[in-house]
Order: structure tokens, then sequence, then C-alpha cells
């Protein structure tokens, strides 16, 4: 530690002290003590008069904010023993309770309450947590679509959207992801975005084009078939309607997206022939794509107002019902602030200094809180000494909750033209000397010097004060390219990491404690530190295999722990017992342990099956037919007890928690158990629900960036290794860092749906199938996702130096990376000096070294004529099978079939082709499939209106809800198929199918399988708008289909199908398509020459 780093330190925080009457905006490296830093200009401010419960202190954490507030007390109470200081210290240290050191969202809520009638919000509001807005925000959506009913305008821009391939779910996302932009909101309602209508290009010419080329095009040729699948297209535009061709353009999307060029001369017998070819393929697919484009963006155009309507509505409807969110907080209360002058100068009167802590990560809208604070009206200078802002913008990792590295740099130019001051601290007290060495080297010029500080801040070196000398490496790295693919090169870093903590134990590395003490580590001392999660499983089955104990901290990698995903397997098992995955999965955990042995054994004696409700089932024995018993009693009782009831249930009684116990030999299984129950009374604390529902927020919530601290503060007695992400390390710290899982590299496949610039007022969104030709793009989104990625690959940068500046004594730099990767974070530490200033690692003896398997000792006997390498020969071949197998569908084949055919009247009428349904013909046919798959088989007339309309609404169709209803009740109370199923001893809807026929597998769903004594009949639904005079006709097509899913049901089951019946709803008939042995030979035959 040099005399001038000192000095310089001391002079900065002098100036904190004592510059009471200046804004100062303070840039704190990492670990040079930001909190003590706000800690000392609140005391100074107390000291000089200020009373206590006028200064407010904003911090990013409930847990930053409860030490920031003990920090305080303990200044406060060491001040009180110095001779010039007066009562009002005392004074102080009595009203510290009332001191506004909180969050933003804490601060926000107490200007709120203080300001509700001015912001027009019910005084007595209610914060929602993440779990309950996420439920409102779906059923108001839903409300939201059936109100549109009626409203021809709404009606046809969504139909539009959806005839164009937009999702359901996607029109919803562009509502939710809206939501959450409060400020876009405003914006996009003030200045909606609008593209041209797209104009069509002579059709007939471009059919004539490619016609001319395709001629005696060669039958073995991926641009012949190109060509002919353009042909098609471009046919079927020249029959359709005027309202149908948007439609059918749509549904040729593959074929038009569709780049193949590998074809040969002689082929196509001429150099000449073969280059026009490929020049039709591609100007024609280039225009089409043009086009699609083009309809695309105009049909959101269209759309997007009503999305923009919903969440503005939904927000007004929020406060005045008094259920705000988080973000509510801050946009209303920098609303008022903005609007109305009396509340400004009140919230101004009412505090005399604002602090803020980790100034990086505030977003714009915090900002504006804070500038308005600091002057009466917004074209007013700065008033000095209301501000004192503290960060580091090196640490600004937090975009994706709205911090921006832009607006904090204009923030600081404008403070900075006000003449406010800008102390700078640099001495890190949390790290040794070589680490900071290594850091400094590394990530100046990875960081660099802040060309474009709107981007990236300039690298600001951080100086130790720490000095002495401990056991162990200080920095090290190991790794490098490797030359497996993704998932051994994984197993083999997670194997490394893993014998590397254990090396720390035997080696006996030293650590220091805060106050000087230096102890050999132990496994508590170490965190690894992972950007993603997509290492965890591999270092958790890695540390468990190295008897290394460990704990994951941070929701989002708790959700894909193994004990978690077990957990969910079995509560989907418990919910839908036709989901015969999650029971097997179920049947597979530690819940149940029935072994593959006894699940084979199972399935040869049942005909694969594992159905729960089987009437035969008590009459059987074995571990899986008691298990399955016991998943019969978890699904009986699940409507009678409540979500985090059954959840606890299920842990306790199947003893999750001690078989994870004694098999992990630490606390996860406890832990995560517990993480889960809690899980469940949160989301039933919003609104009772049913379990599916719970299921399927498990399921979005594993795929979320999650910065939460799962247990934190809790088992710290621990001794095990901690695992968690780098954003949930920010502002902690770990004697030893292993920073892993490098390999890692900025998403570029992420497609926001919103992207902004508010200073330049340039809007963008997207929508639909990220990348290839299913986008929906609208506005400046092109240009604005350049510069998105350019942000996104210097927050990466800015990640990694969180995680190097989190290590106290020792920092282990994992730079696994596979060889045949064009970027990674690896790549880009190695390429900045990473191996360069510091030493490699030495190798760690490898696990198997250390302890052997936990199977050690245990002898097995192979079956008769089996010995290891046939066993390693067949397992070979079946992978080779398996990774060669071709999966389709009844569906896709009939599709290859039709698209042989050349009669063009069957084609023009195939119902097959989304071209011939015209809008909303398979949004139709879904609502009415699943709201007969979800009534019970004696439904009443108020339930079948319910599933209806839900049905109709999920679709996106509430102005077709009485068309879905009268299809569904004549289904449910006049057909004849329907009353067979009632009456039948057992009947499965939905019920799914695969076999194996050769190299390909064969699967599909079939509506109805009604059991009888004789076989099986199979019911197929249909909402082919046909008369009843065409129904013979129309089943012609439908017998290539009819005959796949007999062979596939009789194959799967291993039981004849008695009879096939084809329900025609709208036409009110039910017929045959023929003998089942018949339609089965015929598909057969179809299926190998296809």
């Amino acid at each position: 530690m040099s005399c001038e780093h000192h000095a310089n330190d001391d002079a900065a925080r002098r100036v904190i002290r004592e510059a009471l009457d200046q804004t100062l905006f303070v840039e704190a490296g990492a670990g040079t003590g930001k909190t003590s830093a706000l800690v000392d200009r609140f005391v100074a401010l107390v000291r000089g008069g200020t009373e206590i419960d006028r200064i407010a202190a904003v911090t990013f954490t409930e847990k930053a904010a409860a030490e920031l507030r003990e920090r305080v007390r303990g200044a406060l109470e060491e001040a009180q023993d110095e001779a010039e200081v007066g009562p009002h210290m005392a004074v102080a240290l009595e009203s510290l309770d009332r001191a506004q050191i909180s969050t933003i969202h804490s601060f926000a809520q107490t200007l709120l309450r203080a300001f509700s009638a001015q912001a027009g919000v019910d005084p007595d509001f209610e914060v929602q947590d993440p779990v309950s807005t996420e439920r409102r925000m779906q059923e108001r959506w839903r409300l939201y679509l059936e109100s549109l009913e009626g409203n021809s305008a709404a009606e046809e821009a969504i139909d539009r959207v959806l005839s164009l391939g937009l999702q359901t779910s996607e029109i919803e996302r562009l509502a939710s992801d809206l939501a959450y932009r409060p400020t876009l909101a405003e914006l996009l309602a003030a200045n909606p975005l609008t593209a041209p209508e797209a104009s069509w290009p002579d059709i007939g010419r471009l059919r004539a084009e490619v016609e001319t080329v395709a001629t005696g095009a060669p039958e073995d040729d991926l641009v012949a078939d190109r060509l002919r699948s353009l042909l098609a297209i471009l046919q079927a535009l020249e029959r359709a309607d005027e309202d149908e061709r948007e439609a059918t353009i749509a549904a040729g999307t593959d074929a038009i997206g569709d780049r193949s060029r590998r074809t040969s001369i002689s082929k196509w017998g001429s150099k000449e022939r073969k280059e026009a070819a490929l020049d039709v393929a591609d100007r024609v697919s280039e225009e089409l794509n043009e086009l699609l484009s083009g309809l695309r963006a105009s049909a959101l155009a269209a759309l997007l107002p009503f999305v923009v309507a919903f969440v503005s509505q939904e927000a007004r409807a929020r406060a005045r019902e008094g259920a705000l969110t988080f973000d509510d907080l801050i946009v209303r209360v920098r609303q008022v602030l903005r609007d109305n002058e009396s509340a400004r100068q009140a919230f101004r009167e009412r505090f005399a200094a604002l602090l803020i802590d980790e100034f990086q990560d505030t977003d714009p809208l915090q900002m504006e809180i804070a500038l308005a604070f600091a002057r009466a009206r917004d074209s007013d200078p700065l008033e000095a000494g209301r501000l004192f802002l503290v960060g580091d913008p090196k640490q600004s990792i937090y975009r994706f909750r709205r911090a921006d590295m832009a607006m904090y740099s204009r923030t600081r130019d404008e403070i900075e033209a006000a003449g406010s001051e800008f102390p700078e601290l640099a001495l890190n007290r949390r790290s040794r000397l070589e680490i900071l060495h290594w850091v400094n080297a590394v990530f100046a010029p990875l960081i660099g010097e802040g060309a474009e500080p709107g981007i990236q801040p300039p690298y600001r070196k951080i100086h130790a004060h720490r000095e002495g000398e401990l056991r162990g490496p200080g920095v090290a790295w190991m790794g490098g390219p490797v030359g497996h693919n993704a998932r051994g090169m994984r197993d083999e870093e997670a194997r490394a990491i893993a014998g590397q903590c254990r090396a720390v134990i035997s080696e006996q590395w030293q650590v220091q404690d805060r106050h000087g003490t230096v102890r050999d580590a132990s496994y508590r001392d170490i965190a690894v530190l992972i950007p993603r999660r997509i290492l965890l499983t591999a270092l958790e089955r890695e540390l468990a295999d190295a008897q290394v104990p460990y704990r994951v901290e941070g929701g989002s990698l708790i959700y894909r722990t193994q004990e978690v995903r077990d957990i969910i397997n079995c509560l989907t098992a418990i919910d839908d017992p036709a989901d015969e995955v999650a029971v097997a999965g179920a049947l597979r955990s530690p819940a149940f342990a029935c072994s593959d042995v006894d699940l084979a054994a199972f399935a040869t004696d049942n005909r694969g099956r594992f159905d729960y409700l089987r009437s035969d089932l008590d009459g059987r024995d074995g571990p899986v037919a008691e298990a399955l018993r016991i998943l019969r009693g978890y699904h009986g009782s699940r409507h009678e007890t409540s979500l985090a009831s059954l959840v606890e249930k299920l842990i306790w009684e199947r003893r999750v928690v001690e078989v994870g116990t004694i098999d992990q030999g630490d606390r996860n299984a406890f832990r995560r158990a517990r993480f889960l129950v809690e899980q469940a009374r949160a989301f039933e604390r919003a609104r009772p629900e049913s379990l599916r529902a719970f299921v399927s927020w498990l399921e979005r919530q594993s795929a979320r960036m999650i910065v939460d601290h799962e247990g934190a503060g809790i088992d710290d007695d621990e001794d095990a290794v901690r695992i968690m992400t780098i954003h949930a390390a920010k502002g902690l710290e770990f004697p030893i860092v292993i920073l892993a899982g490098l390999s890692a590299a900025p998403n570029t496949n992420e497609y926001p749906t919103y992207l902004a610039d508010h200073a330049a007022g340039r809007v963008g969104v997207h929508a639909g199938r990220r990348g290839g030709n299913r986008e929906f793009v609208l506005g400046d989104y092109g240009d604005l996702r350049t510069a998105e990625s350019a942000h996104d690959e210097a927050e990466m940068g800015r990640l990694l130096y969180v995680a190097a500046t989190r290590g106290r004594d020792h920092l282990i730099v994992s730079l696994y990376h596979r060889k045949s990767q064009r970027t990674s974070c690896a790549q880009r530490l190695i390429a900045h000096g990473a191996q360069v200033h510091a030493p490699e690692l030495a190798e760690a003896p490898t696990v198997a070294a250390i302890s052997g398997s936990r199977l050690a000792g245990l002898t097995v006997e192979l079956p008769d004529g089996l010995d290891r390498e046939g066993l390693k020969a067949e397992r070979a071949a079946l992978v080779t099978t398996a990774t060669t197998r071709r999966f389709t569908s009844a569906t896709a084949i009939k599709r290859k079939v039709d698209d042989r055919r050349v009669d063009e009247e069957r084609e023009r009428t195939d119902a097959s082709e989304p071209w011939s349904r015209g809008r909303a013909g398979t949004r139709l046919g879904r609502a009415v499939h699943a709201a007969i798959q979800s009534l019970p088989l004696n439904p009443d007339d108020g339930m079948i209106e319910a599933f209806c309309r839900a049905q109709a609404v999920a679709e996106a169709i509430p102005h077709r809800e009485a068309e879905v209803r009268r299809l569904v009740t004549w289904v449910v109370r006049e057909s004849d198929a329907w009353r067979r199923a009632v009456a039948a001893t057992r009947a499965i809807r939905e019920a799914p199918f695969a076999v194996r026929e050769g190299d390909a597998v064969l699967e599909g769903f079939v509506d109805l399988l009604i059991e009888t004594d004789d076989g099986i009949e199979l019911i197929d639904w249909k909402t082919d708008a046909v008369p009843a005079e065409a129904v013979e006709e129309r089943l012609r097509q439908y017998e290539l289909q009819a005959g796949l899913y007999v062979h596939g049901v009789q194959t799967a089951t291993g039981r004849p199908v008695t009879s096939v019946t084809y329900v025609f709803a709208s036409a009110k008939v039910e017929a045959s398509p023929g003998e089942p042995a018949a339609l089965a030979a015929a598909a057969v035959a179809e299926l190998a020459a296809t």
C-alpha cells in the first residue's frame, strides 16, 4: 500500500465528511468501502445539525438497508463519546428508528402514501409480491380479451396477426413485457408506431418464373424441392380469395425461408440451367420474404395500440383498487413529482438530503425522482448539497432490471456541469495484493478507457490496502481450450473444480478473517461463482462424487437442482395421471425410489403403462404398484387441501428430506424442500389456484433470471462450498472464489420484445419465434438490437469484474472452453492477459484418486452370456440408432403424401392445408378440442359455457365463443360417440402414442379412445365446415390419417382397434372412414413408401 494511495483515500473521505454544502458523486471501486462512505456522510450531516428524520438514505436491497441502519447506529454511538458534540447526537440516536433508511421501493412507498391524493391512488394501497403481480396480469389480460368482443377493429387486428403466424401466448407476452416497461407504454401511447401496408408483387409473374425453371427439374434435389414448394405456394396464392391471401402466404413460411443451395450440374444437365434455378429460387424467396415481413409489421402496428391500451388501463385499475406493483410505486411518485408542484415542494421541504447507494444500478425513473428532489423545477440547476450519490459504474450488471449505463453517464455529466465534486475511492480493503494486481492488469484493457461512456465507463484502478502472505496461490488459473463437446467440457471442468475444492483443504490453504486472524481454510470459505446455470448439473454431480459438501444459493439455480425437479415431477404426476412420463419420473425419484428393474418388470406386465387409476391396481404387489397407489391417494385428495399443505405432505410423508440428507450427507435436501413449500405458500397467498397452475408457474420460474438469496443468512454454520450466480453474489465477499462456467458468452440469440432509445424517442418491437422468417418486427428494432448487443457485451465484461472482486484471499479462474467456440468469457479473459498475469494452478488429484465411487466394493453379476465388452458394443449400437432415428406424425406423413398428389381439386379442398380453411380455422378447432378435452364426461350447461368461453379467449377468438359453444354442446349432448364414452368402463381423451417403424418413430394423439371387451374404439373430433352431404367425400381425405392412428394404437397397446369414428360437429354427422384392418394395412404400405 503506497502512501499516495492512502493519502488520496483520506482526502476523498474528508470531502465526504466535510463538504456538506456540495452535491457529491462518489465513484467507489470494488471493496473500497461504499457503505462506510455513506455512513460517514450520514453521521456528518447529523453532526452538522440536520435532523435525522430529514435525511433519506436509499440502497438496493432490504439486507443492505438493514446493515446500513446498524452501521449508522454504531457510528452515532461512537460519536456520542466525542467531547465536542452536542446533545443532538443523542437525540438522533434515539430517533434512528424514524430515519428513512430503506430500499428505493420502500422510500417510494412512503412518499406515495403522503401524496396519494395527488397521485390518484387509494391511500390504503398494498404492494403486490411478484407472484401476485404475475397472476393478476394473466387474469386481467383474459378479461380484457373478453371485453374486446364486438370491437371490430380489435378483432380484426388479433385475427390478422394470428393468421400471419403469431401465437396467442406471444400476444400475451407483448402485454406482460410492456407492463414491465411503464415509460415505454407512455411513449407508445403518445407516439404510436406505424408501418406501411405491404405492396403485393405480381404473383402470376413469380409463378411463371418458377414454373419455367421447375419444369423437368430433377426429383432428388434440394433446390428442385425448394422450387416445387414455392410453386405450390404461388399457385395457392393465385387461387386464394382476397381475405385468404395473408393466411396462405403465412402457411408457406418454412418453404419461403428455405435457403437450400446444395445441388450439382449433373442433376440439372448444364451449369446455366442450375444457375438459373438457383437465381429464381433466391429471388422469389426474397420477394416473398419481404412481403411477409411487411404484412407482419403492418399487422403488429395495428395490434399494438390495443396492447398499450390494456397496459395503461390496468395501471389505472391497480391505482384505483390499491393493488400496486413495485414498478407502480416508482412510476406514480415520479409522475406526481413531475406534474404537481406542491407535492414536489413538500417533498423537498420534508427532506434535506438524499443519499443513494449503488447508484450505478438505479433505473431512469429512480434517477428522475432523485433529480426532482435536487431542483425545484426541471429547468432549474441542481441545488448544492441535496444529493449524495455513491456507486461504481464498473459494477453495473442489472440491465435486465433497466439499469442504464447511458442514463448514468448523462446524469454524471449533468451533475458535473452543476459544479459538483467527484471524490474517488480506490483503496480496496477486501482483497489481497495478488488478486488486485491481476484484476487491474486484465480488466483495464478489457473494460477500456471509456471511449463510449454511454456503453462502458472508463476503467479506474483499485489499490491494495491489505498486506501479508498466506499459504495458497492468491490468484491462479486452470483449464483452457478442450476438444470435447459442450457436455464433455462441462464434465471435465466440474471434475477439476471438485478436485481443487478438496485440494484447498488437503493443502491447507490459509485465509484471513476481517479481524486479521489467519487460519486454515474450510469448505465454507469457498464460493463457486458462475455467470449462467448451464454448469450446475455437472458441478453438483462431481462435487457429490468427490464427497465435497456444497449448497446452491439463489432462486435461479434452486429451480434447476435435481431435488426440485424431482418434486416438480411428483406434483405433475399427482395432478395429471395421463402424463405417464411425469409418473415414471416420480416413481424413479427418491420420493418413491423404484429402480429401473422394478419399472421394467411392471411395464412388461402392464403393456408399458403406469396408470395409477386402473381398477385392478389394488390386487398387484411390488414397489411400483405400492407407489402408484400412493400417487392415486394424493391425486384423490389434491382438491381437499391447500397447495402448501399438499407439497409439505408429499415431502414429509415420502421422507424426501431424510433420504436426501442420507444420500448427499448435507442439508441441501432440507433447504430445497423448505424453499418449495415457501414458494407454494407465496403462490397460494395471491389467490387459491389449482395444482396444475402451480406446477406451470414453477416451470416458468425455472427458465427465468431470479436474483434471490435462497436461505441467505440461514445455515451459515454449515461447512459447505457455496454455488451461486455472479448476480446473486453482488455485494458479497468470500475468502476463496472459483470463477467458473466461463465458456458462456453474451447471448446473441436474445430478442427482447421491446427495445428503446428514450433520448432519441426510438422504439423497436419484436414478436414471434426468434430468428428465421417467423418474426414480427416493427420500428427501429434492427438498429436498436445492434446497440443492445454492444451493451450486452460491455455488461458481460463488468459481470466478470464483479465476480473477480468478490475474492478476499484467493481467486481461481477456470478458463475451460471448447476449441471450436468463436467467443466466450474465457477467451476474452485470455485475450486480455488472464494467463499472463497469474500462474497456472497445479492439477489437483482426480476425484477417483481421492475417494472411490459410492458403489465401490459392490459386486455386480452380469446375466449369462453378457460380458463387459459386449455390453459396451450393444450400448454403442443403441446410441447410434437413437441418434439417427427420425420422428414423424400421422399429420406430417399425410401432408407429405398430399404434396405428392397432383389432383389439384383435392389439393384445393384438403383440410390439412392452412390456406383452405380461412382465418381462425385452426383456432376454432383448437378451442373446440380443448374444451372437449377439459370437460368432465357429465358436465352441466354452466360448465360447458364457462369452458367454451375460456377456450375462445385462450385462442383469441372471443367473438366466436357462440360457435365454439354450439359445436361443443352438440358433441357433448347429442353425439352417440360421447354417449358411448360416458357408458364405457374406461375412456381416455387426448391419448398419446408412439411406435417404432424401422429407423423412424411414429407419434400422435388420438382425441378419444374407448375401451371395450373386444378392443378399442377410436374417436376423432372434426370441426370442418362441411355440409352433411359432403362428409363422405371429406372422409376419404382422412383414410391415411385414420389408418396410421389404427396402426399406432394397436402397436402401442397390443389390443385390436374394432372401429374408427370421425365426428363432424358442424355437420352433426358421425361416420367411419373404413374397416380398421384395411385402413391400417394401406397406411403401413404408405408409411413404408414415405
